[in-house]
């Protein structure tokens, strides 16, 4: 037996020798394999599939400059960047705010319906003696100059000799041109009515006792109407030229051209206009009502003798 077992060793050096990278040898029944790994591996993971990419939604704020938007385009797409215009304008459906319209024919005073003018007003005092509202007279005697606008007086009548001094005063309040020139023995009428915080006045008439059967030398007033004791020589009437819209206001706002009929002449005058009327001057200073609640009439007048 002993070349049969040289042969076999023989043969299995060479089969050690000649085998590829797998050798089998069968031993009885077993049979072992032998895996043998030219290089390192070089096979990884599937490459086709990318990561998974989670998408976190977020809120971006309004842009107060030029800003950057992320787009989600998928879930494993790269991220777009979207640059905005800060200067671009959105469109938006809200009306356009209206801003300082006025309705041109609507007033909130006067405005259209008249203008602030001079005004006249008159207060007859008898010295310790208040006088209530309504018609104050005096005669008697003027013991000052001629012209005003105050004039000291006594109630004794001209000519008389009187041994206790009556003494009154009189304001008037008037443009100096259209103040009266007060006769040396006047007979003087002021009307005052009942209004805001007591009397008011309304109008004043003065009379020169030494020229009896004349008209009054002075008429003026607040108000459409002369004194009561004067209403035999004169008349005042309004004629509306204009009506007003005014806002808030609980009276016709308008505008009057006053005609005033005095010792038989005739005249109609303008806001703010002035004439001969006979023998006399005559002045409207302001005839308009404003249609403001409470609001006073605006109306004054003057008719005057010139000396």
């Amino acid at each position: 037996m002993p070349r049969l077992e040289l042969a076999l060793s023989m043969f299995a050096v060479m089969a050690v020798a000649c085998a590829d990278d797998t050798t089998a040898v069968t031993t009885g029944s077993e049979t072992s394999t032998t895996a043998t790994t030219a290089g390192p591996d070089t096979t990884g993971p599937d490459d086709t599939a990318g990561p998974a990419t989670t998408v976190t939604p977020t809120t971006t704020p309004e842009p107060t400059g030029a800003s950057t938007i992320t787009t989600t385009t998928g879930t494993t797409g790269p991220d777009t960047a979207t640059t905005v215009d800060p200067t671009a304008t959105a469109t938006s459906t809200t009306e356009p705010a209206t801003i300082g319209t006025t309705d041109p024919e609507t007033t909130s005073g006067g405005g259209m319906c008249g203008v602030e003018g001079d005004t006249v007003a008159a207060e007859l005092v008898q010295m310790g003696k208040p006088a209530p509202c309504g018609p104050l007279e005096f005669t008697g005697t003027r013991i000052s100059d001629q012209k005003g606008p105050v004039w000291q007086l006594d109630g004794c009548a001209c000519g008389d000799s009187c041994l206790i001094p009556d003494p009154w005063t009189l304001t008037v309040q008037a443009p100096a041109p259209w103040l009266p020139l007060l006769p040396a023995c006047p007979r003087i009428v002021v009307d005052r009515i009942e209004g805001f915080g007591g009397c008011q006045f309304a109008a004043i008439s003065v009379w020169d006792l030494q020229a009896p059967g004349e008209p009054a030398v002075y008429h003026a007033g607040h108000g459409l109407s002369p004194t009561q004791a004067g209403a035999a020589e004169l008349s005042i009437t309004p004629h509306t030229v204009e009506n007003c819209n005014c806002m808030g206001c609980c009276q016709p706002a308008e505008l009057w051209h006053l005609e005033f009929m005095f010792d038989g002449a005739d005249l109609t005058l303008a806001e703010g206009e002035s004439a001969p009327l006979g023998q006399h001057n005559a002045i409207n200073f302001e005839s308009h009502h404003s249609g403001l609640c409470d609001a006073p009439l605006d109306a004054h007048w003057a008719i005057r003798k010139p000396a």
